[in-house]
């Protein structure tokens, strides 16, 4: 009788979720060709999984993109708010803006590591100095950038998943297709003279 087992790859994670490989053996009887197609439906499955995690992972970095374009636009307000003539002193606050409290939120929740440069540093009367609305626009536009190439290479990861997951149902097909002439064939010929 043929036996599927799935072997997990060593070292090898997705976000946490452990990435296998079937395998088929036999042990001399029962049909290798169905174990085939059972391994080739299990790995269909298991890919199809995998591009879920990516999608939600994907679904995850466009919000936090949403959010700190959200947060860029509140601090560069408060920076254009700001005098720009010569001899402006760093320690001069911008206008008030609520939304700078939504910016500092944001960058709080977005933070990676505790000294991370993603700071909006708001005063209680929602106002931001010059020097910290600089440092928070740049240290946001940072964090964009750095997302938006982390999202362009999973969609590339997505786009090799759908194509591996193209490729085993298509496999899984023709291993049908194959049982199923297989099948017509041996009906065909029950009964039939072999002299």
């Amino acid at each position: 009788m043929p036996m599927i087992s799935a072997v997990p790859i060593e070292g090898l994670s997705v976000y946490g979720t452990e990435q296998v490989a079937y395998r088929v053996s036999s042990s001399g009887t029962g049909d290798l060709i169905s174990a085939a197609f059972a391994a080739m439906a299990m790995e269909a499955c298991a890919i199809e999984a995998e591009a879920g995690a990516y999608a939600d992972v994907l679904r995850l970095r466009r919000k936090k993109l949403e959010d700190l374009g959200v947060a860029l636009a509140a601090v560069a307000k408060a920076r254009a708010s700001l005098n720009v003539e010569k001899g402006a002193e760093s320690s001069d606050l911008s206008s008030a803006d609520s939304a700078l409290q939504e910016a500092s939120r944001i960058a709080a929740f977005y933070r990676r590591t505790e000294g991370s440069s993603l700071v909006v540093k708001v005063n209680s009367e929602n106002k931001i100095r010059r020097d910290d609305a600089l440092m928070a626009e740049s240290a946001i536009q940072y964090e964009i950038d750095y997302e938006t190439n982390e999202m362009r290479q999973d969609m590339v990861v997505m786009q090799s998943l759908v194509s591996k997951r193209d490729n085993a149902f298509s496999t899984v097909a023709r291993l049908v297709e194959k049982l199923s002439s297989t099948a017509k064939s041996i009906i065909a010929n029950i009964g039939r003279d072999c002299c």
